[in-house]
């Protein structure tokens, strides 16, 4: 099974990286309408989520909008196990990559907190051509069949796959060798986790990185990627926190604030937000959400 996945990864990069731009452009459009149409529970989803992290309804354009990046996200994760690492770095524009290397000069390595935002997996790829020691921690990718291939395609390109049920060992030891660990705190594959704030609803959510910066002395970074147009990304990285603020505010407060920042790369982001399981209950102050995204289309 896992070779067919490594087969059928290899004949998708390759088709994918050959295509011209436009016919990628026009696949990635019809994957998208083919998602949005044929998907309304995920369509319903990412419609309440982005209500939820706007405070209004977003238009059918606007949704359909997160299909067609989710659908581009894809054909660019395959084309991009072939492109040259260093041309994709061309691409992008950082803001605040001096606090990056700054908090990596500490010798403690850096805890990256990001999100579903844009076009994280060409991001990390970005940070990866630039010379930083990259981490992610990932669970299944794509699905069970392309996993395998997914992570060794990353691993090619010097970006090392940590599974979430790896012992924290790991984790450390990324940190201690000056690594960069990136986490999805968005994501739902993690265990444990703590209720914090978040639009003004309690959510569950990793504890991970408090924690981790406690354990290792890392400093907490965090950032998102934004597409702003073909081959066009804006990175923004800054820092959150240090393991002593951390270990001053406790870390309840220190959840609170990780996630403050989040909350605001969501908020500024809230149309690339490829978010599609439901990821508010609506209930209580959710419910609000709920029903404006029930009035999509406005």
């Amino acid at each position: 099974m896992e070779a067919l996945g490594k087969l059928t990864f290899r004949l998708v990069a390759a088709c994918a990286s050959a295509a011209p731009r436009w016919v990628r452009g026009g696949i990635a459009w019809v994957c998208a309408l083919f998602m949005y149409y044929l998907s309304p529970a995920k369509r319903r989803n990412v419609a309440e989520n982005i209500a939820g992290a706007a405070g209004r309804a977003p238009s059918r354009r606007t949704v359909l909008g997160i299909f067609r990046l989710q659908a581009v996200n894809i054909i660019e994760m395959f084309a991009s196990s072939v492109w040259d690492k260093r041309a994709i770095a061309g691409w992008f524009e950082f803001e605040g990559r001096e606090e990056l290397d700054r908090a990596l000069a500490e010798g403690a390595g850096v805890i990256l907190v990001t999100a579903h935002i844009g076009s994280w997996e060409l991001g990390a790829l970005s940070l990866d051509a630039l010379g930083y020691r990259l981490h992610v921690v990932a669970g299944v990718q794509m699905n069970r069949l392309l996993t395998g291939a997914v992570r060794e395609a990353k691993e090619r390109h010097g970006i090392e796959v940590i599974n979430p049920e790896d012992s924290s060992r790991r984790l450390l030891k990324a940190l201690a060798g000056g690594g960069v660990l990136a986490l999805l705190v968005d994501g739902n594959v993690f265990t444990g986790g703590a209720e914090v704030p978040f639009f003004g609803r309690r959510v569950k959510l990793p504890a991970g990185p408090v924690r981790l910066a406690l354990a290792s002395g890392a400093p907490v970074i965090g950032g998102y990627c934004r597409r702003i147009g073909d081959r066009r990304f804006k990175v923004h990285l800054e820092r959150i926190a240090s393991a002593r603020e951390i270990e001053a505010l406790g870390e309840e407060k220190s959840l609170e604030h990780v996630y403050g920042a989040v909350e605001r790369y969501i908020g500024k982001n809230p149309d690339q937000w490829c978010m599609f399981r439901r990821f508010w209950h609506t209930n209580g102050t959710g419910a609000a959400a709920g029903r404006a995204a029930g009035s999509v289309g406005a």
